[in-house]
């Protein structure tokens, strides 16, 4: 390598000697007319100076700079501009253009405990398992909410994010890189049960970003990742807290129609018609929700109606007062009713203990005759709450 960079430096020079003799050598002057061609100019004597000899030259010096490398140094020196650099923070800076010279932006910040704790909880959400179910027609569904929802998608491929019936998209999506990826809104079906649909399509595999879809009932949280032939191809979502919200609206209506048929039901009699029932009870104490409605009897059994809130409270215990004191008796409670099956003059229904305890009084009244009931209607009823016309 050495021989091959001396050999070039020695026929550079070689030419280079050979040019300067030739354009030393005289003009032709056979083109240029003679003014008197009777008396031809004598010709002209022209010095040549001596060809130099190589030991003239430094072949030696241009030897050593070749095999050292410093030409190429120094032609790189002389010809590549010198451009000031960037600070590092403003040329990785997107908008580097438009930020001032003062402007220097710090590569990372130190968290106190709670940003470190906020990072962590939500780095714990992002990773957690959202195992998604198959759904109908192809469908892939995530529950919402229990995680990170995860789309896949592939170029040349159409990705389909499916929202809930009904719902409206707020806005346009937020999506973290907006140029590889191509997002677009659609719908399935009409009017105000149409399904939003976002048609999802990357422009090359191996991208990996999140993407956020805001809407009149939530906003819509999910990571968008690109593989070069895989993909999903339609991505639906489960509401676990609608549907806990569908099925307390749905009992507390069956509960509201069933304290209306119990408000509307006065009891159902086996024995005889209302017109045969005694009604003469008295009641003291208790509030609204301890009070009963009602106490009648047929002659065999006493019915004592509730009020229809009581169904979804704790119920009193019934005591009847018989000559040696209080004593339990066989009730049942159907609904809002007590069917005891026995009379009795005096009885209470007990709710609580001790001091707090809450006593209902229940006192048969005497039997009035029909005269007196003729002439005296209001005095049947006794201080029921409620008088059966």
């Amino acid at each position: 390598m050495k021989t091959k960079y001396a050999v070039s430096a020695v026929l550079v020079i070689s030419l280079g000697t050979a040019g300067i003799a030739r354009s030393q050598e005289p003009t032709s002057t056979m083109g240029t007319p003679n003014p008197t061609p009777t008396q031809p100019s004598p010709p002209a004597v022209v010095k040549r100076e001596p060809v130099p000899t190589p030991d003239k030259y430094p072949l030696a010096e241009a030897v050593r700079i070749l095999e050292s490398g410093d030409a190429t140094k120094n032609t790189g020196e002389k010809h590549t501009p010198t451009v000031p650099a960037l600070p590092r923070s403003a040329a990785s800076h997107p908008l580097s253009s438009e930020v001032p010279r003062s402007f220097e932006a710090k590569g990372d910040v130190a968290l106190n405990a709670t940003g470190a704790e906020a990072v962590l909880l939500s780095r714990e959400w992002t990773e957690s398992r959202n195992i998604p179910v198959p759904g109908k027609d192809g469908r892939v569904v995530y529950p919402y909410g229990g995680g990170l929802p995860i789309v896949v998608c592939a170029p040349l491929h159409v990705c389909i994010l499916e929202l809930e019936p009904g719902e409206k998209i707020a806005g346009e999506p937020h999506i973290g890189d907006s140029i590889r990826w191509e997002i677009s809104p659609s719908a399935s079906g009409s009017g105000p049960d149409a399904t939003p649909l976002i048609i999802i399509k990357p422009r090359i595999a191996g991208l990996d970003t999140t993407m956020v879809v805001p809407t009149d009932r939530r906003a819509y949280y999910v990571r968008l990742e690109s593989k070069p032939n895989e993909y999903i191809a339609r991505v639906a979502f489960s509401y676990p807290e609608e549907s806990q919200q569908k099925w307390q609206e749905y009992l507390t209506k069956q509960r509201e129609q069933q304290d209306k048929a119990a408000a509307e039901r006065v009891v159902e009699l086996p024995n005889g018609a209302l017109e045969n029932m005694y009604w003469n009870y008295e009641i003291k104490g208790g509030d609204v929700s301890t009070r009963p409605v009602h106490v009648m009897d047929d002659g065999a059994k006493t019915y004592i109606q509730m009020p229809p809130e009581t169904i979804h409270r704790e119920l009193p215990v019934l005591v009847v007062r018989g000559p040696s004191g209080s004593e339990m008796v066989n009730y049942r409670v159907k609904d809002n009713m007590y069917i005891v099956d026995r009379l009795f003059d005096r009885a209470a229904l007990l709710l609580g203990s001790g001091k707090h305890q809450v006593k209902v009084e229940l006192i048969r009244q005497a039997e009035i005759s029909t005269k007196a009931k003729e002439q005296n209607p209001q005095a049947v009823n006794g201080t029921q709450t409620e008088a059966k016309p």
